[in-house]
C-alpha cells in the first residue's frame, strides 16, 4: 500500500494552532501557578501568626520584641542591612542587647549580632531566637512569588526574610483625626512605644495588621503613584492579623486598612 506524508502546509497549519493553543493555554497555567504560591504564602503567614500567639501564651500576652526590649509598635523595613557578610553596613537603632552575641545552635550562628536593631537584625532575632521555637521551620518566612528573596543558607542565616512586621505606620500616628499632618479617616495608632503596643491586650485585633507581604508600603505595587512592580502577588498582599488569622487584601484599600499605608496623601482641595 502506498503511503503518503504530510505535506508542507498541513504541518504548518498543525504548528500554527499549537502555538495558538500554548498562547491561550499558558496564560492561564501562569495565573494557577501564581494562585497556588499566593496560597502557600498565605499558609505560611498564618503559621508565623499562629507562632507568635504560642510566643504570647508563655510571655505574659507579650509579643515579641526583635531585640528592642519591649515589642516594636512600628513597622521595620526588610531591606535595612547591617551585616558587613550580607554587604551592609546601615545600623539603626543600635544599642540592642543582642550586640555582640553569639547564639549557638542557630543558623548563621558564627555571624555575631551587631544590636543594629531595625532591619535585618530584628527578623533574624524573630525567627531564630523568639518565634521558631513554635514553629520549627525556617521556609516559611519565605513568600513563593518573592523574587528579591530565596529561602537559601545566606538569607536564612542572616534574616533576609519575605515577610514585614507592620503594627504600625507614619499615616497613623498624628493624633487626632489626622494623619501624618493630613486630615483622614485613618487610625490613630500612636507613635511611641506606650501607645498600643503589640500585644494580646489591643483592641480591634481582628483588623489590625501584624505581619504583611511584599507590596503593603504605599509606594510599592500597582496602587501605588506611580505604579511599580515592588510586589509579591498581583492581586494585592498578603496579611497577619493580631488575633492570628491571615488573608489577602487587594490593592487598592491602603487607605482603610489598620495601620493604613497610602502614599504620597490624596491632592488637598
Amino acid at each position: 500500500m502506498k503511503r503518503h506524508a504530510f505535506t508542507l502546509i498541513e504541518l504548518l497549519v498543525v504548528i500554527a494552532i499549537i502555538a495558538i493553543l500554548a498562547a491561550i493555554l499558558f496564560p492561564v497555567f501562569a495565573q494557577a501557578r501564581e494562585q497556588a504560591r499566593s496560597t502557600a504564602c498565605l499558609s505560611n503567614m498564618k503559621q508565623i501568626g499562629l507562632g507568635v500567639k504560642m510566643y504570647a501564651q508563655d510571655y505574659d500576652e507579650e509579643y515579641p520584641d526583635g531585640g528592642y526590649g519591649s515589642p516594636r509598635n512600628w513597622e521595620v523595613n526588610l531591606f535595612v542591612n547591617p551585616y558587613p557578610t550580607y554587604g551592609g553596613v546601615q545600623c539603626l537603632d543600635a544599642g540592642g542587647g543582642y550586640a555582640g552575641r553569639i547564639v549557638p545552635g542557630i543558623p548563621g550562628a558564627s555571624i555575631p549580632f551587631t544590636g543594629c536593631r531595625y532591619g535585618l537584625e530584628f527578623y533574624r532575632i524573630l525567627m531564630h531566637i523568639q518565634i521558631n521555637p513554635y514553629i520549627k521551620n525556617n521556609q516559611i518566612w519565605f513568600c513563593p512569588s518573592d523574587k528579591r528573596r530565596r529561602p537559601d543558607e545566606r538569607n536564612i542565616a542572616h534574616g533576609a526574610v519575605s515577610y514585614q512586621w507592620f503594627p504600625n505606620w507614619v499615616y497613623n500616628t498624628w493624633c487626632p483625626g489626622s494623619s501624618a499632618g493630613y486630615p483622614g479617616p485613618f487610625p490613630c495608632l500612636g507613635p511611641n512605644l506606650l501607645d498600643d503596643p503589640p500585644s494580646e491586650r489591643v483592641d480591634r485585633g481582628a483588623e489590625r495588621m501584624l505581619f504583611t507581604d511584599h507590596g503593603v508600603f504605599g509606594w510599592h505595587g500597582v496602587d501605588s503613584i506611580p505604579p511599580n512592580t515592588e510586589f509579591n502577588h498581583p492581586r494585592g498582599y498578603n496579611v497577619t492579623y493580631f488575633d492570628g488569622h491571615a488573608k489577602i487584601v487587594p490593592f487598592g484599600k491602603k487607605r482603610i486598612t489598620i495601620p493604613a499605608s497610602p502614599w504620597p496623601p490624596p491632592p488637598q482641595p
